[in-house]
This record gives C-alpha cells, structure tokens and sequence, in this order.
C-alpha cells in the first residue's frame, strides 16, 4: 500500500486534476491497460467488494474512455504512462466523474516494477498476480 502523494513525488507525476486530487489516497494494487475492453474484463474477475476503489489503472490511453472505464469500474485513480498529456476535455471528464488522472513520463514497465516494489499488488483472482 502506497499513499498517492507518494507515487505523485517519487516518480515525479504531474496532477490533470488539481481539484479533486487526494494525497492522503490509498493504492494497494494496480493494473495496467491500454485497450480498454481488457481493462473492464477486470470486472469479471474481482471477488473482494470496493477492492477497485483502492486500485490505480496504468495506461498510455490519454482519451475519455480511459476515464469512461475507470468510472465503470469504480477506479478512482488514473495513471497516464509515457509522458501522454490528455486534452483538456479529457481533465474536464475525469473532474466531473471524480477520477484523480495523474500522469508520469515512465514508461508502463517501470511504473508497474517501481509500485511493485512499494507493496502495490495485482488484482486478487486476476491472472497477473
């Protein structure tokens, strides 16, 4: 389990969305996606309820569906890899949908290894823990 303001200074991420970004959020485990059809095939697989509340989705889809499927799946923290900066309608989504969508120029390999090795975990049940 790591803090948000934690992941936000050590791998130097910036904040889309400064009004409803909370330090003091907790992330005890994390997935990664680009194609968001495998992102909500996570819905399936979840067997603890409000586990996804606690879970950060690493991707490089700097888009509202990313937003969009962070909200299906109860997601409260976006995480852009690879330097992508989403257009300013995407910041709007993710404000009104009350997703924190943070973003970092480390590529989706190091994010996932450096939040491993914090304590983040994979999803129980799903096959990449």
């Amino acid at each position: 389990m790591i803090k948000l303001e934690s992941i936000v200074e050590k791998y130097q991420c910036r904040i889309y969305t400064t009004s409803i970004y909370d330090p003091m959020k907790e992330i005890r485990f994390g997935f990664c996606a680009d194609l968001m059809s495998d992102a909500l095939m996570i819905m399936n697989t979840v067997k603890e309820t409000g586990i996804l509340e606690d879970t950060l989705l690493i991707t490089g889809l700097a888009t509202n569906q990313s937003i969009r499927t962070a909200e299906m799946l109860d997601v409260e923290v976006v995480l852009l890899v690879r330097g992508k900066v989403p257009a300013p309608q995407v910041v709007t989504l993710a404000e009104e949908s009350g997703i924190i969508l943070i973003g970092t120029n480390l590529t989706m390999f190091q994010t996932s290894g450096l939040l491993y090795q914090e304590g983040v975990r994979g999803i129980p049940g799903h096959a990449s823990t």
